[in-house]
């Protein structure tokens, strides 16, 4: 091959060089790689039930009037609701104290005294949380707090009345002015239903606090539900920063837990209850009553974990423990075979224990519903002294509510209408045989 070919090949195999690098580099430069579409991280739903707001679960369980003609009562719900939907329009004006050392008998004077009518809640509600039902006027509203409230209205057609707040814990007494009264509206709502509430009567008790309880027998109504229950599952789901990282394991025959490296969910399918713990957030520091309770709120609104009718009955500092009972029909219920009561324990910034059942209140059977019929509220402290005596307690509340037991092979829940009283933080039930015993509730 002579010289002047091998040029021509030469050239063109650098021409052919210089077109296959054109292309590898346009390729390069457009090149796009097909990678897997990346899917969501699916979205954990955290909601177990309802929301409540402070009003929902901050109530009276007891409401007496004092008349001109004696005593009116009522524990009914309805009843109570409708004097509660008068009072969320009022505001109170003028808080200040009147009394740190109200003795027992001068509250009693101060319920009995004609043309009150007083509410009695069964724990010591903090006026800051109180300001979120019926507002204060003043932004320097007290720590202190109350479990009675006293409505005065000797003059009822006037738009403002004077109102007490006293606390038979903290032996606190604190009057005030209720402003904006719709004075026709609190006669037809209020005043003029009262006249027919059940007639009530006081028993005195020996320097203690006058039990004020009904004169006659009490008709009520056995109930039967049918038990469901949340899975614990979504609790874990709830409570857990990435439940995807949760572990499970199984102890025992009824027991299981779920567990990461901070905390741990234990959950017991015999009493059907819970039990969370976070204890990087332990803390042995005293907290505030109403933040405890606005933390306590907020915490369980977060994963709406208002399973049934919950009401605030409980708050200790000391332990930054707050109790929220179970409700049905405006009567608190009780029980020896599960839990009742939400409790919470608030710790460094967060949460550290949570406590509850995970059952609910499904729904009721008409069929298995049937009429019962209570002794009266001056029958039951009759009784009441007998068990005073045999244990040597002093009770400080005397209420109806419900004794929940459960079927657990037709899967029902049955609920009970009996007498309960307070003693030493405990509600027990009051039957001629649990006479000595039968303690439920809370401490």
């Amino acid at each position: 091959m002579g010289l002047k070919y091998v040029e021509h090949v030469k050239t063109a195999i650098l021409w052919l060089l210089v077109v296959l690098s054109i292309f590898l580099t346009f390729s390069i430069w457009t090149y796009t790689p097909s990678y897997p579409t990346i899917q969501k991280a699916p979205v954990v739903d955290i909601s177990i039930a309802d929301r409540k707001r402070i009003n929902e679960v901050v109530k009276p369980y007891k409401m007496v009037f004092s008349l001109k003609d004696g005593l009116s009562g009522t524990t009914s719900f309805p009843q109570v609701e409708r004097v509660l939907g008068v009072m969320k329009d009022w505001e109170i004006r003028n808080l200040s104290l009147v009394s740190n050392n109200l003795s027992p008998a001068e509250l009693n004077e101060y319920s009995l005294t004609t043309n009150r009518f007083t509410m009695i809640y069964p724990t010591e509600i903090p006026f800051a949380v109180y300001d979120n039902i019926i507002p204060f006027t003043s932004t320097n509203i007290p720590g202190d707090g109350f479990d009675r409230m006293i409505v005065d209205w000797n003059r009822p057609e006037d738009d403002e009345l004077t109102v007490y707040f006293a606390s038979s814990i903290s032996k606190q007494l604190y009057s005030a002015k209720v402003t904006k009264v719709d004075p026709q509206q609190f006669q037809e709502k209020v005043l003029t239903p009262a006249a027919d509430f059940t007639k009530y009567t006081h028993v005195d008790r020996n320097g203690q606090l006058t039990m004020f309880v009904p004169t006659e027998e009490i008709a009520s109504i056995r109930y039967t539900y049918i038990l469901r229950d949340v899975p614990p599952a979504r609790f874990k789901d709830a409570l857990f920063d990435n439940p995807n990282k949760v572990r499970r394991s199984f102890v025992g025959t009824y027991n299981e837990e779920y567990s990461d490296d901070t905390a741990l969910l234990t959950v017991d399918s015999l009493d059907r209850t819970l039990s969370y713990v976070y204890p990087a957030a332990e803390s042995d520091v005293p907290g505030i009553a109403h933040e405890l309770v606005f933390d306590s709120m907020d915490f369980v609104n977060e994963h709406e974990g208002w399973t049934d009718d919950y009401r605030l009955v409980g708050i200790n500092p000391a332990t930054q423990k707050v109790d929220y009972q179970l409700f049905l029909l405006g009567y608190p219920v009780f029980s020896d075979m599960t839990s009742t009561t939400i409790s919470t324990y608030w710790g460094t910034n967060r949460i550290f224990r949570y406590i509850r059942p995970y059952f609910t209140l499904d729904l009721s059977l008409p069929s298995e519903t049937d009429a019962a019929i209570l002794p009266s509220g001056v029958e039951a402290a009759q009784l009441l002294e007998q068990v005073e005596s045999v244990e040597e307690v002093k009770a400080s509340g005397l209420t109806v509510g419900y004794y929940l037991t459960r079927d657990d092979e037709r899967g029902l829940l049955n609920l009970e209408p009996s007498w309960f009283y307070l003693a030493n933080g405990i509600w027990s039930r009051l039957t001629p045989e649990t006479i000595g015993g039968g303690a439920f509730g809370l401490e």
